[in-house]
């Protein structure tokens, strides 16, 4: 594989990265086998199958503990995988992974992995099916090549339900994040394997509701309270919510009012897309627009407003950027690479495993056009991610990332 070489100035573990190197193929290997299987986001007989696979994967390696937990509502017939690794330090470190991807059934036997020159395609490839191979492999690297296990608990978490916004494994995550002393996600890391995430927003969905009185629209028309005016109106003043300075965003995106050419409409609905990188924000919105519609165009007209977090942010607090700034330090000294913070435009399972638990995301491998026919891995991030990856989970083992609390103390 052709990677950039190393800075002079670079002072990496040699003995660790010739491991990474000798690891990349087993990356691929694997990669390829978990993308030429389906494992679509609502294709239950796809993942349950993918469940067992990787379930008798973890088992392979010598896990202590390998579960298949069924997803809560609304996602029943669906397993997360949770597979516990023992060790005999004091740390205790959560990986999460999903293995769910967007893509419909039969994909990958039309699409299937391919590799060309330094890229490889296939549906998933970067989300996140080559980054579980990694982590695999890492694992492999850490236990049978270093013979470390100085961690007291080394746990995989693989979800099922990630793409349509893991409704069915949330109350999962938190309930491993509560027993970790730390978690780290996954997910890609730009297109060169470039970036470290310190925060994702969160998401909620507004609705926005209009009654209003039918009435004919040729014979009386003044009697009717036109919901479609009104829901125009408040459109109008509820424009300005977003406040890019600080990321948050609110965009009314879907609207719709009548059925019936010749009827004066008696309902209407619009809905906005909203992401905050501040809980708080999610409350200011909410008051703001209460406030704002109480202002109509048509008094006769009732509006309502309500609003489904389905979210809340991977905030960028000072634990994360700690944790980060450990990790750009050691990469740079070692590889000679300087690692950028990226904020996330959405949230996922970061979002919901940091309201318990310290946490870091974007230890994946690089990726181009995600969620599409293009998606694609740059091969050359294997070696890199790996070694990153491995040291991160040195210096945690090590008290070193973070101090490893009291777990059965209150918090």
């Amino acid at each position: 594989m052709i990677r950039p070489p190393l800075s002079p100035e670079a002072k990496p573990d040699a003995k660790l990265l010739a491991l990474c190197e000798e690891a990349e193929e087993r990356v691929i290997e694997l990669t390829e086998r978990l993308v030429n299987m389906d494992s679509g986001t609502n294709d239950l007989p796809a993942l349950e199958h993918k469940a067992h696979v990787l379930a008798d994967i973890f088992r392979s390696m010598g896990a202590d503990s390998v579960e298949l937990r069924e997803a809560a509502a609304p996602r029943q017939g669906t397993y997360n995988v949770v597979a516990t690794f023992k060790g005999t330090g004091k740390a205790r470190v959560l990986m999460l992974t999903h293995y769910d991807t967007v893509f419909p059934a039969g994909e990958s036997a039309r699409r299937p992995f391919r590799r060309e020159g330094d890229m490889a395609y296939g549906p998933g490839v970067a989300d996140m099916q080559s980054s579980i191979a990694m982590l695999i492999a890492a694992i492999e690297v850490l236990h049978d090549k270093l013979g470390q296990r100085d961690y007291e608990m080394l746990t995989i978490h693989c979800n099922a339900d990630e793409e349509t916004g893991s409704n069915g494994s949330r109350a999962l995550i938190q309930e491993l994040g509560r027993i970790h002393h730390v978690s780290y996600n996954m997910e890609q890391s730009g297109k060169e394997g470039e970036l470290i995430t310190i925060s994702g927003r969160g998401i909620a969905q507004g609705t926005l509701t209009v009654t209003g009185v039918a009435s004919h629209a040729g014979g009386a028309p003044e009697k009717g309270r036109n919901a479609g005016y009104e829901l125009s109106h408040q459109l109008l003043q509820l424009r300005d919510l977003s406040r890019p300075e600080i990321r948050t965003g609110v965009h009314w995106t879907m609207g719709h009012f009548g059925n019936k050419l010749n009827v004066i409409p008696d309902h209407a609905e619009a809905f906005a897309d909203i992401r905050v990188t501040r809980t708080d924000e999610f409350d200011r919105i909410r008051t703001t627009i209460e406030e704002r519609i109480n202002n109509k165009l048509i008094p006769d007209c009732h509006v309502d407003f309500n609003m489904d977090i389905s979210v809340l942010p991977f905030q960028n607090d000072p634990v994360t950027l700690a944790l980060a700034e450990k990790v750009v330090a050691f990469t740079e000294k070692e590889l000679g690479r300087k690692l950028g913070y990226r904020h996330a435009n959405g949230g996922n399972d970061t979002s919901h495993c940091a309201q318990v638990c310290p946490s870091l995301d974007g230890f994946g491998l690089g990726c181009l056009d995600n969620h599409s026919p293009k998606e694609a891995l740059p091969l050359a991030t294997i070696v890199p991610r790996m070694y990153i990856l491995i040291r991160t989970w040195q210096e945690t083992f090590a008290g070193r990332m973070l101090k490893l609390r009291d777990l059965d103390a209150p918090r």
